[in-house]
């Protein structure tokens, strides 16, 4: 055991907990499905290309925007985010995702969206 060791290993370290925010990420997209779905509808419906749906999060807001958001929780998170997009088909040069913290305290993610029509 080293400290180093103690910054990357075991349930606190480094590895495990990006792996957290990861699969937190994934876990956002599953659990907002119906809000995205819908949002995504009544854009469609509108016949836009370009929209963006914002999505408060309750996962660790402190860590999300820790550091002004430049962070590896919030980089896996994001991640994650995307992974669960690309799980429903959307991928990430259709939509990116970035953290929204214009209000101090609900902490939000936006799902920034560019569909192409040709």
């Amino acid at each position: 055991m080293s400290l180093k060791t103690d910054y990357y290993d075991g349930a606190t370290g480094l590895t495990l907990k990006m792996e957290d925010a990861f699969d937190a990420g994934t876990a956002f997209v599953t659990t907002n499905l119906t809000t995205l779905s819908n949002a995504l509808k009544s854009y469609a419906a509108q016949g836009l290309t370009k929209f963006t749906v914002s999505i408060t999060t309750s996962d660790n807001p402190a860590y999300l925007r820790g550091n002004s958001g430049n962070n590896l929780y919030l980089k896996s998170y994001l991640a994650g985010v995307e992974g669960g997009l690309a799980g429903q088909n959307i991928y990430n040069y259709e939509c990116e995702v970035e953290l929204n913290t214009d209000d101090n305290i609900d902490t939000k993610i936006d799902f920034n969206f560019a569909f192409a029509t040709a």
